[in-house]
């Protein structure tokens, strides 16, 4: 019918003979022989009754429904929209919901899956009727910079200038004999990366794609995607620009190779961590930011709750010992560990970090990256930090058996170190440590105690309200221990307004989960506890259990019960 060839695999329902037209002819035919068209339709919409027999779905309308806000906060924007779905009617613990696809089963499995306690009915709504529903449950104003569903929009005047480094005419010239030329691949590039910048991204994504070059940036949390794609043609060129700046091989596209950009953004330094990856229409790049003055901060803004951030400053205050931070990737453990430096740097302190790669800048602190290839592991350095007299030691992340001894042993002998682990959870590091087959003696003695974080979207505190919510989400609250069954907590949420681009959300704030390794704990290591155990011996004032500590979140207006809810689900809360 459009003219357009595509690949697919027809299955004919009897013995079919195909006649391929242009569409120019179709049109013509059909405005001649009107019949045809209603022939066409109708064959159409029996094969369609056909396929969804047994599939019954009522048709509602959108139109002149009001946005019940209730409902629309009781998930993400990201779910709704990724799922092409709306809440439209709560009755009792039935949830009806309107979806432009009714027959896309696994967004109806994450939505029942996210909404634990309720039933789904599914009804089935127009295209353009849910997209006028959008722009209404989103407001009519547009600012400048803006989310739109999964878009990133931003105005020229709002993006930062950013000046690369090491940029020199080698990266900015044309490797693409026809290609875009240089400059237009400079301004690009500083148009990709200003962008990220202004929406606060904390990666950014460039894949080579059939149609051309797509970008993306996460955004808190949420990948987002840039309006269009860009031409196929400039693919080779980008890719080449970025590998030159970030001083990687650009002749090498079937290997993994890693590397930095360092550039200056409004008067400060911000690095981005490059990584490349050979892909099916070409590499993809991944830009890390690594932005200290806008992540290093202090430990009061991170965590939020006074009697959890005493316990934890007590514990990077110690002289010696092993401090644990854990979480999965990108939930802030690095921001962490940096801002607990920033707390103890002083004159008189020997600071040191052991990084692959060195994230931030800090002053004040010796970094060490380590390079594998000439034999500086985490471990090697770790041993000959030992005679160099430092006070406090950060190791960026524990992998291996021989780097987790190491962390042990330097705690042990007078040294305040801290690193970071991947684990579901605070108790779960230390089976982990045992794991990396680290003697029972050894973690007892030395660890102080875990701080695990998970990262929620912080509602936006220009529009944050109290705020109803229906009884099934404020039951599930209460069931997976957010709350205590006599606590009766106000609950919040962003209304919607210009500083947050009418999401109701600005920034992410981190949940927490703090164990303290008293003397029950101690014990329970030295034997050999199991996690059963561990939980038992911290309960009596030792851990403070991230479903309670998501509950201070959202009855303090932090944030919303949606966000804490799809957090506590992902890890089996």
């Amino acid at each position: 019918v459009t003219g357009e060839v595509r690949t697919a695999t027809c299955t004919a329902l009897e013995p079919t003979t195909v006649y391929r037209l242009s569409s120019e002819v179709f049109q013509a035919l059909v405005q001649q022989v009107p019949n045809v068209a209603m022939g066409v339709a109708k064959t159409l919409a029996e094969r369609l009754g056909r396929m969804t027999a047994g599939f019954e779905f009522p048709w509602i309308s959108l139109s002149g429904k009001a946005v019940d806000r209730k409902l629309w906060a009781l998930l993400p924007e990201a779910t709704w929209t990724r799922g092409r779905m709306v809440p439209v009617e709560l009755s009792g613990k039935t949830l009806t919901l309107g979806m432009v696809d009714p027959l896309e089963i696994s967004a109806i499995n994450a939505a029942k899956q996210a909404l634990q306690g309720m039933r789904v009915k599914v009804a089935a709504v127009g295209a353009e009727d849910y997209e006028r529903f959008l722009e209404t449950v989103r407001g009519k104003a547009r600012p400048a910079q803006q989310h739109q569903g999964e878009v990133v929009v931003v105005a020229p005047d709002a993006r930062p200038k950013v000046t690369f480094v090491e940029d020199d005419e080698r990266t900015q010239r044309s490797l693409v004999p026809g290609g875009p030329t240089g400059p237009q691949i400079v301004a690009l590039v500083d148009e990709i990366v200003s962008t990220g910048l202004a929406v606060g991204a904390s990666d950014i994504h460039v894949e080579q794609e059939r149609r051309g070059v797509g970008i993306r940036y996460r955004v808190e949390g949420d990948l987002r995607a840039r309006p269009q794609l860009l031409p196929a043609e400039v693919a080779r060129p980008l890719v080449s620009r970025l590998k030159l700046l970030a001083k990687l091989d650009i002749t090498e596209t079937r290997r993994p190779q890693d590397g930095r950009i360092s550039l200056g953004v409004d008067k400060r330094m911000v690095d981005l961590r490059v990584s490349t990856m050979p892909a099916k229409f070409g590499e993809k790049v991944v830009m890390r930011i690594l932005d200290a003055e806008a992540n290093v901060t202090d430990l009061k803004s991170i965590i939020v709750q006074d009697k959890v951030r005493q316990f934890f400053s007590e514990m990077v205050f110690r002289p010696h010992g092993l401090v644990l931070v854990t979480g999965p990737t990108g939930s802030g453990k690095t921001t962490t560990m940096y801002s607990a430096l920033t707390a103890r740097r002083r004159p008189e302190l020997n600071l040191v970090t052991v990084e692959d790669p060195i994230e931030y800048h800090l002053d004040g602190t010796t970094q060490i990256q380590v390079n594998p290839e000439v034999g500086t592991t985490f471990a090697t350095v770790l041993r000959a930090l030992l005679r160099q007299d430092p006070d406090v030691i950060m190791v960026g992340e524990t992998r291996d058996h021989e780097t987790a001894r190491m962390a042990a042993e330097a705690a042990m002998t007078g040294h305040l170190v801290m690193t970071s682990l991947h684990t579901n959870g605070a108790l779960d590091a230390v089976l982990r440590l045992a794991d990396l087959q680290v003697e029972r003696y050894a973690i007892a003695n030395s660890l102080l105690g875990v701080l695990h974080q998970r990262l929620v979207r912080r509602c936006c505190p220009a529009c944050v309200e109290p705020f109803d919510y229906p009884q099934p989400i404020v039951d599930r609250l209460y069931r997976v221990g957010a709350f205590l069954q006599h606590e009766r907590p106000k609950l919040y949420r962003g209304k919607g307004c210009a500083r947050c681009n009418n999401t109701g959300f600005k920034g992410r704030a981190a949940v927490i989960e703090l164990l303290v390794v008293n003397d029950a704990v101690r014990s329970a290591i030295s034997s050999g506890a199991d996690l059963p155990r561990l939980r038992e011996a911290a309960k009596a004032g030792a851990l403070v259990d991230l479903a309670r500590y998501a509950g201070i979140l959202v009855g303090t207006g932090v944030t919303a019960p949606g966000e804490v809810l799809h957090m506590l689900q992902s890890v089996g809360a």
